[in-house]
């Protein structure tokens, strides 16, 4: 039996079906939000209910935006395009995504306190793009040198 090896292109298609698939599941849970909101509403102060339709909306628009953001991170490394300023660029943008799903939810938590935790997990995941942007941008910086030096 042939073994099978995972490639960078399949890792790269694989990617790139995860996030049309989660575009997908969050277009759905989009239109479903309100019915499971109603459905649950005993969990919820009735005061709660409006911002919780605000913040879920807010962080939905931050959701479809890092995904065509990261689609667009994936066709750059497709095509072989790394370490450019545009790939800087989308780690910066997603990690200010990141970062306003973080204040979104840290704003719900004085309702709901668990919030916190996912206000902490969005907050720590913008900490790590902010390093990672960082590290690309001195990546660029170190290939134009070299580029300038040849």
């Amino acid at each position: 039996m042939k073994k099978i090896t995972w490639t960078q292109p399949m890792s790269l298609l694989l990617s790139s079906i995860i996030i049309k698939l989660l575009a997908l599941i969050f277009a759905a849970a989009c239109i479903y939000a309100p019915f499971m909101i109603k459905g649950h509403a005993f969990m919820f102060s009735s005061t709660n209910v409006p911002l919780l339709y605000i913040v879920f909306y807010s962080c939905a628009l931050f959701a479809f935006i890092t995904l065509f953001f990261l689609n667009k991170l994936i066709g750059n490394i497709r095509k072989e395009q790394i370490f450019i300023h545009e790939n800087a660029m989308i780690l910066r943008i997603i990690s200010w995504c990141c970062y306003f799903v973080g204040i979104a939810t840290a704003v719900y938590s004085f309702c709901e306190y668990y919030f916190i935790v996912i206000a902490a997990a969005a907050a720590f995941f913008g900490l790590i793009l902010r390093v990672l942007k960082n590290v690309f941008v001195k990546a660029i910086e170190i290939r134009e040198e070299n580029d300038a030096t040849i």
